[in-house]
């Protein structure tokens, strides 16, 4: 049974940030006096920068899709059934879940970010989320 359900978007947020922090760190390394004979690194080091930037922004395009908080536990995103393992993390502008494949050892992260849905569908999935949690924390 599908206890929540959204149409997640491209979190801009999300977007920002990661554009902000790459371009302190770009800056940082354009700004120090580097020596002449140190070109190929610095170099080096704005291309892995710029390399990351990008990283970063196609994996912030690829959290967009359906998403389905399920009961027991269960998330289905992207066409995958996950369980939800651990407490998730959780801050005002969204919320990591940490998912794993059933009958499969490695967790996946997952940020949900709450520009990236509607403010009702936040709502419901925090209460949700913290309900959850805390009807596996106590005893039966």
């Amino acid at each position: 049974m599908v206890l929540w359900q959204s149409d997640l978007r491209v979190s801009w947020r999300s977007q920002w940030l990661s554009l902000l922090l790459h371009g302190i760190v770009a800056a940082i390394v354009l700004f120090i006096p580097w020596p002449l004979s140190y070109t190929p690194v610095w170099m080096l080091l704005l291309s892995l920068v710029v390399f990351d930037c990008v990283r970063s922004q196609r994996r912030i395009h690829a959290r967009q899709g359906e998403a389905k908080l399920l009961m027991d536990n269960r998330f289905k995103w992207q066409g995958v059934e996950w369980e939800i393992v651990g407490e998730p993390w959780m801050v005002q502008s969204g919320m990591m879940l940490r998912l794993r494949q059933p009958n499969k050892r490695r967790c996946r992260h997952l940020w949900l970010a709450a520009d990236s849905m509607d403010e009702r569908e936040w709502r419901d999935l925090r209460r949700l989320i913290v309900q959850t949690q805390t009807l596996t924390r106590t005893p039966h």
